[in-house]
């Protein structure tokens, strides 16, 4: 039996079968098996076909009874899917208890990603190219300077990992550089102790650490030696957690450059603000990024403090799973600057240019319009045209690679409507006689091709492939009070008499129904719950 495509919440097609949430009770599901059984026991069929579909559809409902109604197999169903389950770790003597199941599926899981993590180092790094058009302009040449750091992780243990670090800079005639090691030991939950050295500009040794105070407090305690001129600094860090989204720190350092700090920093999905005030400097800095689409963002953001007063714009678009392109445009006292980044997993390439140091109007409205222009030009004649014939063939390719298995599970899912119509008819004539719930029609695929309208689908049979009538499943599933509950979270290609018509695509199921003579119509995404008659579908 298999499980959903992971696009979605898992482990949920047992109850999708068996029509049921997955918060159901024991009673509830001996309810469930028993309804389905009356419908699929092969003795109830006489002719061979008839009965050769029941007997299939039967075994899947009661492999689904058999996991869902025992307490050690729903728990490693639910954690873990049929995986779990046939790994065997569910059978034996000594694994009777689900603690004890969980316990042990959760040491192989453990052992399984240790084994991966001390396989992998996690690498970082980051090469910022600064570029100036004065300098180039006046004959000193473009590259203002250049910096490099690269950092790589190693989790040794469940609580245990070090990290190793170095860094470059140049800066006109002159460089710097330094190499750094961290060794992290958690000691007990919400204790962790850091043990660091660095060699090169700024040398020294030191230790730290952090103890979770409450739930929402956190406290860190440090202390360092400088090898360039002897002294010992010591550093005491609380953080507090303000809300879901913003927390507060107060910063207190003792050495040679003694200071007081409070901090803040807010950040959610699209938007992050952070403010510092200190004995030495204060900042405050806001940012604000809208998701265009799934692939690419706008960003506009401000900074003001004692070192800084800026505004910066700009966007970005992910080219790739992995890739994202970004382009900045800033304007402050510092200058007039545009700034390429290129992000592909944990490497950052930066490349700021600056343009001007003086805040020339007609170069900062130019600097500003003329890139935005040419980027939206070549965004509608250049890229959407590449990334939806992209896309397009994306799309033609897994239509290809999935043509037997969406095959093959249309025929069983026409097999199961088979064995329903009769009841779905008698549910259906009994609504339609006291004025209840009538499902129509209903559709269920690809969201793009139900979006197109029926004709187009009717005369295009790419578009007619990517969708499947589950009219008479949902008619079946219309209870005896007249109406129809699909469950939050379950995906619904895995109810009896559906299956997945297009796999890896996002999916929707339209419907359109009569309640007491009216017409509605509903549609909802995969895993969304619906429950239908509601006023609102009208």
């Amino acid at each position: 039996m298999k499980e959903d495509d992971g696009t979605g919440p898992p482990n949920r097609e047992l109850y999708a079968l068996l029509h049921l949430s997955p918060e159901a009770s024991d009673e509830e599901i001996r309810r469930a098996y028993r309804q389905w059984a009356q419908v699929y026991h092969p003795d109830k069929y006489q002719a061979p076909h008839m009965k050769e579909i029941a007997t299939e559809n039967f075994q899947r409902i009661c492999e689904a009874y058999e996991i869902l109604s025992d307490e050690n197999k729903r728990q490693i169903y639910d954690i873990y899917g049929m995986e779990g389950l046939n790994s065997g770790l569910e059978l034996g003597p000594k694994l009777n208890k689900v603690e004890e199941i969980k316990e042990q599926l959760e040491k192989l899981k453990r052992m399984k990603e240790q084994q991966k993590m001390s396989a992998l180092f996690l690498p970082k790094g980051s090469i910022v190219a600064n570029l100036s058009l004065p300098d180039f302009l006046d004959g000193d040449g473009i590259m203002r300077g250049m910096a490099m750091a690269s950092a790589v992780q190693s989790q040794l243990s469940k609580s245990s990992a070090l990290s190793l670090s170095g860094n470059l800079g140049v800066e006109e005639n002159s460089g710097a550089g330094a190499a750094s090691a961290v060794f992290r030991h958690q000691i007990a939950s919400g204790s962790t102790i850091e043990f660091m050295g660095s060699v090169g500009l700024g040398s020294l040794i030191g230790v730290q650490m952090t103890r979770q105070l409450s739930l929402h407090s956190t406290a860190t305690l440090g202390i360092a030696k400088s090898f360039h001129d002897g002294s010992i600094n010591l550093s005491n860090v609380w953080t507090r957690q303000l809300s879901d989204t913003a927390s507060g720190n107060i910063e207190l350092l003792l050495g040679p450059q003694s200071s007081i700090g409070v901090g803040w920093q807010k950040k959610d999905q699209n938007t992050s603000a952070a403010g510092e005030f200190g004995t030495n400097s204060f900042g405050i800095s806001a940012r604000y990024t809208h998701r265009f689409s799934s692939k690419s963002h706008g960003r506009i953001a401000g900074r003001i403090g004692s070192a800084a007063l800026e505004v910066e714009v700009g966007g970005g678009r992910k080219v790739s799973d992995f890739s994202t392109v970004r382009m900045l445009y800033t304007i402050g006292i510092r200058g007039i600057f545009w700034r390429f980044e290129l992000h592909r997993g944990g490497q950052k390439l930066l490349i700021p240019i600056l343009l001007s140091r003086d805040l020339n109007p007609v170069l900062a409205t130019g600097a500003f319009v003329v890139p935005t222009s040419i980027y939206f030009i070549l965004k509608k004649f250049v890229f959407k045209p590449y990334y939806l014939k992209r896309e397009k063939q994306k799309a033609l390719e897994n239509m290809e690679r999935t043509a037997t298995q969406v095959q093959e599970a249309r025929k069983a899912a026409a097999k199961a409507q088979q064995l329903l119509e009769n009841v779905a008819n008698r549910k259906r004539n009994k609504q339609q006689e006291t004025g209840g719930l009538v499902i129509t029609k209903a559709i269920y695929g690809n969201h793009k091709a139900l979006k197109k309208g029926d004709e187009r689908r009717e005369t295009n049979d790419e578009l007619a492939s990517q969708v499947l009538d589950v009219t008479l499943p949902l008619n079946f599933l219309v209870n005896d009070s007249g109406q129809l509950k699909l469950h939050d979270g379950v995906k619904k290609s895995g109810i009896m008499g559906f299956c997945d018509p297009c796999p890896g695509e996002p999916k929707q199921l339209h419907v359109e129904y009569t309640y007491h003579g009216e017409r509605y119509e509903v549609a909802v995404d995969d895993y969304e719950e619906l429950i239908i008659p509601q006023i609102a579908h009208r």
